[in-house]
């Protein structure tokens, strides 16, 4: 094991100490910070959308403030994960509302230490996508409220403690990110949109019908997560229930047959937006795995394991070797997108404390190498005005800093050391090889096509012959800069220092307590059900 897993295991496992402070460390005591994380971006939606914008002359001003505003929302949630005590298996900065009480329904928000991990994800990427937004020139007002808009369903979706919410913001997202695609992607556009709408909607009804499962198996008077998914429901119930959670995790994270809509949105969508969904809108699907399988239906978590297991084996050595035979550079980013995708749902069919641990720090890990991959190609193929990888070779002495932002984007799909996707993939192998060796296997063969089909896109496009008659060239802006090198910062920030950085001679971090340490918070709740089970 290198340094960074024993880290990540020694904080999974060591004893907890008695809690001295209250969550938030008498900084935000508020139970209003996860609501401001979700409404402020809402609200600036609305000031953005009444706001006059006469021939476009205060394009400037709306696209700063959607930056301020995720800049703010990013800067309160980074102190709310500063001050999250990873001591408290229970949720912090939680808030509970009656909403509609004739169903059960509430307003119930609140995190733990995955919960945590996947705001900062979705907090980061509001910056970037704005950040690789700032080429927009058309209807500017209308992108950047419907991509606030769609930033605030993915952040409710991930702070929602009541099933019905959760549902809620699961399904609004698709609207804002549809109409993105429509009125500002490429070509191809109108298709990738609906196959969006499509396999999401399809995910949508099988996440509704597992939460009505749920619902009636549990006496149908409450949707909170901390009432139904602690109620037994029986094997064959939580089997049944489980294959729609399956299904409808499988069309958003997205797993292969359920990949679908990848290729044309991740080709054809507008950059910032195919941040947004690579990302932190993807990983919802392995999120509410976690949340509502894996954390409360354990008996069909184990019965299921093999399926999710196989699902993402396939998931790989498909991306692999579709990567491999594309000859549309875009394509085949989209393609090596879905390679993380399909180590994170190992690490949850594995069922092993480690393996799930793994698996969450793959949510921000995984979601960054994907996002960072896709849109550093897509860049790459705008700067060379083609997206044909036998026209583009020998780029990369016209383009250096794409150059060096494609290598690090293929080195973070693969998980090398140094990157944050290498301490998430270790931990997934080393706790899925004991309990899921045929899918950990699969999924390792799966990678070392991969590496292949990263090595051939690489030498071809940046180190080959440069092609005389191809299109002329240019590198990055300083906004593309920006936003791929905050992608690629923030695995290289995780991978080096996956405990956070320390105040020389002592424990006490600097100012980042580490994501390994944040994110363990529950995690053994979660993987108790599990303890000393051989194979699921």
């Amino acid at each position: 094991m290198t340094a960074a897993m024993l880290y990540a295991f020694a904080a999974l496992t060591r004893p907890s100490p008695a809690p001295s402070t209250v969550p938030g460390a008498n900084i935000f005591t508020s139970a209003f910070i996860l609501s401001i994380g979700i409404w402020a971006p809402v609200l600036m939606a609305f000031v953005i959308g009444v706001l006059p914008n006469p021939r476009g002359r205060y394009d400037t001003l709306i696209k700063q403030i959607a930056f301020f505003t995720n800049l703010i929302v990013l800067f309160i949630l980074f102190v709310a994960y500063n001050q999250f005590q990873n001591f408290l298996p229970t949720l912090q900065y939680e808030e509970n509302r009656q909403w509609l009480p004739a169903i059960g329904a509430a307003y119930h928000l609140g995190v733990d230490g995955p919960g945590i991990l996947m705001l900062m994800l979705s907090a980061l990427v509001g910056i970037i996508s704005v950040l690789a937004s700032t080429g927009i020139r058309t209807r500017v007002r209308s992108y950047f409220a419907l991509l606030l808009l769609a930033q605030s369903c993915v952040t409710g979706a991930i702070a929602a403690h009541d099933l019905f919410v959760l549902v809620l913001f699961w399904s609004a997202a698709t609207v804002p990110l549809a109409l993105l695609i429509l009125g500002w992607g490429g070509p191809r556009r109108d298709a990738a949109a609906w196959r969006l709408v499509g396999y999401w909607g399809a995910g949508t009804v099988a996440l509704v019908l597992a939460v009505a499962g749920i619902y009636v198996a549990t006496g149908g008077t409450s949707f909170d997560m901390e009432v139904v998914l602690k109620a037994p429901l029986g094997a064959r119930a939580e089997v049944i229930i489980g294959l729609a959670l399956v299904i409808a995790t499988a069309t958003r994270l997205p797993l292969f047959p359920l990949h679908g809509w990848v290729r044309d949105v991740y080709s054809d969508a507008p950059i910032g937006v195919v941040v947004v969904l690579a990302s932190s809108a993807s990983r919802l699907g392995a999120y509410v795995l976690l949340r509502v399988l894996v954390a409360g239906e354990p008996d069909g978590a184990k019965l299921l394991a093999p399926l999710i297991a196989g699902l993402a084996a396939i998931t790989v050595v498909y991306a692999a070797i579709a990567a491999l035979r594309s000859s549309d550079i875009r394509h085949a980013a989209a393609n090596l997108a879905l390679v993380p995708c399909g180590v994170t749902a190992l690490g949850l069919a594995a069922l092993t404390p480690l393996s799930i641990a793994g698996s969450v720090l793959s949510l921000f890990a995984g979601g960054m190498a994907s996002a960072l991959v896709v849109s550093v190609f897509a860049t790459l193929s705008d700067r060379a005005q083609t997206r044909n990888a036998m026209v583009l070779t020998g780029l990369a002495a016209r383009m250096p800093k794409l150059a060096w932002l494609t290598v690090l984007a293929g080195l973070g799909v693969l998980g090398v050391p140094l990157m944050a996707s290498f301490t998430a993939n270790e931990m997934t192998f080393f706790g899925a090889f004991r309990t899921q060796p045929v899918g950990a296997f699969a999924v390792a063969a799966g990678l070392a096509l991969t590496a292949i089909a990263v090595a051939v896109l690489i030498q071809r496009v940046l180190f080959g012959p440069p092609n005389p008659d191809a299109p002329a060239v240019s590198d990055s802006s300083l906004s593309e800069t920006w936003f791929l090198g905050l992608m690629a910062g923030a695995l290289l920030w995780v991978g080096i220092v996956p405990g956070g950085p320390k105040i020389p001679g002592t424990d006490t971090p600097l100012f980042d307590p580490g994501v390994v340490n944040q994110m363990v918070a529950n995690i053994p709740e979660i993987a108790s059900p599990y303890s000393g089970t051989a194979t699921p």
